[in-house]
């Protein structure tokens, strides 16, 4: 049967992962298991090279085959993968990079002693870095397992408040040592979940423990002590010897509608990190009722003439501002209506919502 002429199933990426068979993206991290795994670092079990699938049935049903973890193949990028680090049972995150790339060295330098030390630093950690002795352009990155930002909802306006304070902080930290981001836009704000879901959630699937049992405890973020906030993906971003009068071109960011964006006219890519954090700020407030006190941070961060957007040390002291009365204010994302927010207030109704 030509491919033409193939059932529609047979065209359905399950088909090949009922039948026990790797995707495309997949097959570098079978390659590297051995290696990784010498290393420290064990992959998921679907990428040793001894794998056999834990089902039986190449004709197993949808619902069957995702009630098995080894059935989980990656929803991110192709060259993103967790793993456990084996002398402490870490769960962590592999990111597999050129080693002669600018990430790499962007990601080591805000990693480095002297700054990693410095409490303004959110940068995401680097834990490790392997390198491939057999391929010297090839590096893998090890980073902690973050959530995204706003997996969990805020609950009250000081979780908030915590937040844009801590990403101004870093977004400034990364500027005074002359790192512009370049994409410091949503999917790449995080935060460490470890205190915040017991018992942790799967990196293919944040909604679940271990890729098949859901998780529905989860504590508020106002009762984890130093919760801490963190960029990530230094993919695209730039070391510059100053931070002023720097221009340059770029239309690479995930936010693709700050004004200046350009591939032939240089812009200064400071601003533009301004502009890409105050746009994620003015999304979320928009997700909530009661935080519309960010929307003048969020405003003033946007500005169409880069020359007028505010610089970050006003922001933190816009939110510095804030009394402990108003930290405490409860928040409601906009999508609770009336009576899951009694449930949530009045008989301590957790889930994720």
């Amino acid at each position: 049967m030509s491919e033409s002429a193939a059932p529609a199933d047979t065209r359905d990426i399950f088909y090949d992962i009922r039948r026990g068979k790797h995707l495309a993206n997949e097959h570098v991290w079978v390659y590297y298991y051995p290696l990784l795994l010498s290393r420290g670092y064990k992959l998921r079990s679907r990428y040793a090279p001894d794998w056999r699938p834990s089902w039986r049935d190449p004709n197993v049903s949808l619902a069957e085959l995702l009630s098995h973890e080894d059935a989980l193949t990656p929803a991110k990028r192709a060259e993103i993968m967790d793993a456990v680090h084996l002398p402490d049972n870490r769960h962590v995150v592999l990111k597999k990079i050129r080693s002669s790339s600018e990430e790499l060295q962007i990601a080591q330098f805000l990693s480095s002693q002297s700054l990693s030390s410095d409490p303004r630093n959110h940068a995401v950690p680097i834990l490790d870095t392997i390198y491939d002795p057999d391929d010297k352009d090839v590096a893998f990155l090890v980073m902690p397992i973050l959530l995204q930002m706003n997996y969990l909802p805020f609950r009250r306006f000081g979780e908030f408040a915590d937040a844009v304070r801590q990403y101004l902080t870093g977004l400034q930290f990364m500027h005074e040592n002359n790192v512009a981001h370049r994409d410091a836009c949503y999917f790449n704000l995080m935060v460490d979940a470890t205190e915040l879901i017991p018992g942790g959630f799967h990196f293919v699937l944040e909604n679940t423990h271990d890729g098949v049992q859901p998780w529905r405890e989860w504590r508020e973020r106002n009762s984890v002590k130093n919760l801490r906030y963190y960029f990530i993906d230094f993919g695209i971003s730039r070391h510059y010897s100053t931070n002023t009068g720097v221009r340059d071109v770029g239309i690479s960011a995930q936010d693709q509608s700050f004004p200046e964006r350009s591939e032939i006219v240089p812009y200064d890519p400071f601003k533009a990190d301004i502009y890409h954090l105050g746009n994620v700020i003015l999304d979320t407030v928009k997700e909530y009722d009661g935080l519309e006190y960010f929307t003048q941070i969020g405003n003033a961060m946007t500005q169409k003439n880069p020359a007028d957007r505010a610089c970050l040390s006003d922001m933190l002291a816009i939110v510095d501002r804030l009394k402990p009365r108003q930290l405490e204010r409860r928040i409601w994302s906009r999508d609770n209506p009336w009576f899951l927010r009694i449930l949530i207030r009045f008989f301590g109704y957790d889930f994720c919502i």
